[in-house]
């Protein structure tokens, strides 16, 4: 077996983080920080969903999913509501505002990783896509999520 070229890959990662980076920083237009912006992205996946739900799947501390959802509120981009039945659990939504946002911020996103991936040819690009995914998982197993 060949050995495995931490090395580069790492060289390689840096690189690419510091281009996922300047994306992130830059996609996240509307007036939302770059935690909002995952949070609404989540948001956008589902009906409603619980504060706590929303903590896990950004893998975030509750006080920080609680301030970014005030916030998200409090600029109209999301609906919040307590049920009833269990009035210690908030459940939030994307309100109108919400969705447009999420829209604006898909198209760009859509639009950059759409050229950026044309520097991989046709022939390669389902073998990279099933080798990251299956990278990603491999991390994910390693942090136990």
């Amino acid at each position: 077996m060949a050995p495995i070229p931490v090395s580069e890959f790492r060289r390689i990662l840096r690189s690419f983080e510091r281009e996922l980076n300047f994306q992130n920083q830059s996609s996240c237009c509307c007036g939302v920080t770059l935690t909002q912006c995952h949070a609404l992205m989540e948001l956008e996946t589902t009906e409603s969903i619980t504060m706590n739900e929303l903590a896990k799947k950004l893998h975030l501390d509750k006080s920080t999913v609680s301030r970014t959802v005030d916030n998200l509120f409090q600029s109209n981009l999301i609906d919040r509501e307590i049920p009833t039945s269990n009035r210690r659990t908030t459940r939030i939504k994307l309100d109108k505002n919400g969705r447009s946002v999420c829209k604006t911020i898909n198209e760009g996103n859509n639009e950059y990783y759409k050229q950026a991936l044309r520097a991989i040819s046709p022939e390669k690009l389902a073998d990279f896509l099933s080798a990251f995914e299956q990278l990603t998982n491999g991390m994910m197993k390693l942090n136990n999520r």
